[in-house]
């Protein structure tokens, strides 16, 4: 036997294996590869559906934005550029010293734009100086919800409540009282509104808007949005109150307990309803049966009576409270003309979604009630939840009270939560107000409570005006897209701090 003969007989066990390690790695890529193909075939039929009704439909309406794109026939189509975004945003000039007038409320505009980011910015990073720029912001806006009361201006109330409130919050800080570079957002803001204010008047008798629908039903998108901050505040408050358990005893002392509860309710609601009220006997028999489900099941019971408009959310709802906002028969102005002859008042209920005024505040009563008990208590319940009883407890034996434990422990721990629920709301609201709008008042009374959504609805599908229902939705979404990055920036920094 030679050299060779030798060489490859050693070889050979060495060559088998590599032989069923090339197989078996075939085999691998095989099955990976039959792996990757059976999930694409189960993640096909959402792939096709996202592209043929989301990502598809999204990029035509770009399109369609910059054409006269119309359903009627005897309108031909053709390619206008930004003619639709011009007309949306645009103005004419209709008196003399125009040019003059739109530069200083121009200026104005964006010093109040610079200034809010900047606020934003000094409330971030804890400036020196922001506490003296926060009193004189919350004391503009405090002068502007005077003179909006005064001369009712709901515009100007809403604008200075929100001053006011922004300004208090910086104004809160624990920082001394001295100038410094945070002072000027807050006086440069506080400058730029009044500009505004100012301005107003005479920016109305110069330019007349191309399209003053778009911002009026812009005011009322933001007019309904003033539910928000009142939501948010009392679906952390409601679940507080239902985070700890009743102190309810043991299950046949809560047996009992409820038997007890629920006889007295049907003999006191008996008896009422038998002197002829019924409605009263109703609602008294509903309370003592509600009493009776929070000593049987403890707070369970209280979480789920709260949360249940969430589940009748939509048409359902809002027909309800177009009942009760009734202005001959409804409920409430039955209860407050009642109220008010006992007590010797003259005056007469509203009308509620029949009258300019209080439309917008009507709807944004049900919305805030709609979203006290529903998604964000169950957030805030879940975030609760998290706190660590490790910090409350050490609070606890430093001395801190209910207020400093709530203030320096609890609410910081539910920084994420707040972060997350602020963030949907703003989107939601700037969304909104389609169903409002067309279950309740139709948009009416003359336009009060039409929003952008709305808007966008009656374009589309009443006018047929596709290219200009487009140009709205993309405006809608450039100005989503802008108070969403806005609240990440500055609110995210807020939470990391």
């Amino acid at each position: 036997m030679n050299f060779q003969q030798v060489q490859q007989k050693q070889l050979a066990p060495r060559a088998k294996v590599k032989a069923k390690t090339a197989a078996r790695g075939g085999g691998a890529g095989r099955r990976e590869r039959a792996a990757i193909l059976t999930a694409l075939a189960f993640l096909l039929p959402n792939l096709i559906g996202f592209l043929a009704f989301t990502f598809f439909p999204v990029i035509f309406s770009l399109w369609m934005s910059f054409t006269n794109w119309s359903l009627k026939p005897a309108v031909k189509f053709e390619y206008v550029g930004l003619r639709n975004f011009t007309d949306l945003l645009g103005v004419n000039a209709t008196g003399p010293g125009a040019p003059a007038v739109l530069a200083g409320f121009l200026v104005c505009a964006l010093a109040v734009t610079v200034a809010l980011v900047g606020a934003l910015w000094a409330n971030m990073a804890q400036w020196r100086g922001i506490k003296l720029g926060g009193a004189l912001l919350a004391l503009t806006g405090a002068g502007f919800v005077f003179v909006g009361c005064t001369h009712s201006l709901q515009g100007l109330v809403l604008g200075g409540g929100a001053a006011l409130i922004c300004g208090w919050s910086m104004a809160a800080k624990d920082a001394p009282w001295e100038f410094g570079r945070g002072t000027l957002p807050g006086l440069v803001l506080s400058a730029g509104a009044i500009g505004l204010w100012l301005l107003s008047g005479a920016m109305t008798h110069a330019y007349q808007p191309r399209d003053p629908y778009f911002w009026q039903f812009f005011y009322n998108t933001i007019f309904l949005m003033i539910g928000i901050p009142f939501g948010i505040a009392g679906s952390l408050a409601l679940a507080l109150l239902l985070h700890q358990d009743l102190p309810s005893g043991e299950a046949r002392q809560r047996v009992v307990g409820a038997a007890t509860m629920l006889v007295i309710g049907l003999v006191m609601g008996g008896v009422i309803w038998t002197q002829g009220n019924p409605n009263a006997g109703l609602i008294v028999g509903l309370l003592w049966l509600i009493a009776a489900l929070g000593i049987g099941f403890n707070v369970v019971a209280f979480r789920t009576l709260f949360y249940l408009p969430t589940f009748t959310a939509g048409v359902a709802l809002m027909i309800l409270w177009k009942a009760l906002y009734n202005p001959k028969t409804g409920p409430i102005n039955v209860g407050l003309n009642a109220i008010f002859h006992s007590l010797g008042i003259h005056a007469t209920a509203p009308e509620w979604l029949g009258d300019v005024a209080w439309a917008k505040p009507a709807l944004v009563l049900m919305g805030t009630w709609t979203c006290i008990g529903g998604t964000s208590m169950l957030l805030y319940l879940a975030g609760l939840s998290n706190v660590p009883k490790e910090l409350t407890e050490a609070a606890d034996i430093d001395g801190a009270g209910p207020w400093a434990q709530f203030r320096h422990v609890t609410w910081p721990q539910l920084a994420p939560t707040t972060f997350f629920i602020t963030i949907t709301s703003i989107i939601g609201g700037l969304q909104g107000g389609f169903e409002q709008a067309r279950i309740m008042t139709a948009g009416g009374p003359a336009g009060s409570t039409t929003t952008l959504s709305y808007y966008i609805y009656n374009k589309a599908f009443q006018d047929l005006d596709m290219g200009y229902a487009s140009a709205i939705s993309w405006i809608l979404f450039v100005i989503v897209f802008a108070a969403t990055a806005l609240n990440w920036k500055f609110g995210k920094g807020l939470e990391v701090d």
